[in-house]
């Protein structure tokens, strides 16, 4: 416990100092306007998440000797998988019928909104909707595009390797109970999207908690990881590449 107790200081303190500078940080990238800069800081954000929250995770699971954790479920989350599977049973064959059908109905959802919505009249065209203060980020032309896609592939490995197997995973062994340890990791998940306002902290906090849901559910950590890359591909990448595509094709 020890042991456990010293890897969740040495891993949460870099992320609160994080903390503090990102919502000045973000409001600077606001600012920006010259597009080699707006890559430039995408660059060295996806640099920063995979050092703190990929490599960190890898060496701190390395040096707590559970590094198999990223295969093997590990058995300090195995009593509320199976409470969950007790309640819902899902066989294999329909869990991989359920992300491919939430992926289709999420995709479908996004394309379809985006060709109603380029069907009006550019003055009546609406802003997207979006889920707390996310716009800055969305892509201008495709360099930022492949930014934002490097951006979004690596939130999906590296966060849900910190916030639904480390962070969970030293909390359980301290606390010594799953529950606690996951809607606790779900919350600093959330608090991590500070920058993005309240809403943003709420909705990211509900996802946190879906996800961590599909990873008891699947007992794969790469399930989460791959869900959460496509819900970020799908806001960051998908979705502005369409509607640039329409806007071009618009007449003036």
């Amino acid at each position: 416990m020890a042991l456990a107790a010293v890897l969740l200081v040495l891993t949460l303190a870099p992320l609160l100092l994080i903390l503090r500078k990102d919502p000045a940080d973000y409001r600077a990238f606001k600012s920006l306007t010259d597009t080699r800069a707006r890559q430039r800081r995408i660059r060295i954000w996806t640099l920063k998440s995979f050092l703190l929250y990929g490599f960190g995770s890898l060496v701190a699971l390395a040096i707590l000797g559970r590094f198999p954790a990223l295969i093997i479920f590990p058995p300090e989350f195995q009593r509320l998988s199976n409470f969950f599977a007790a309640l819902v049973p899902i066989q294999s064959s329909a869990m991989t019928g359920f992300f491919i059908g939430f992926g289709a109905a999420l995709a479908c959802s996004l394309i379809v909104g985006i060709l109603l919505a380029r069907r009006k009249n550019k003055k009546q065209a609406r802003k997207p909707v979006v889920l707390g203060d996310i716009s800055p980020l969305l892509p201008r032309n495709w360099a930022e595009t492949a930014h934002a896609a490097l951006l979004s592939l690596n939130a999906g490995f590296s966060e849900e390797l910190y916030f639904r197997l480390l962070l969970p995973l030293l909390l359980a062994i301290l606390i010594g109970h799953a529950v606690p340890a996951f809607v606790l990791a779900a919350l600093i998940f959330g608090l991590a999207h500070i920058y993005q306002g309240a809403i943003g902290v709420i909705a990211t906090t509900i996802i946190g908690l879906l996800l961590t849901l599909i990873y008891l559910f699947s007992g794969s950590i790469w399930a989460a990881m791959a869900i959460h890359a496509f819900i970020d591909l799908t806001g960051l990448v998908i979705r502005p590449s369409i509607s640039r595509i329409f806007a071009r094709k618009q007449p003036a």
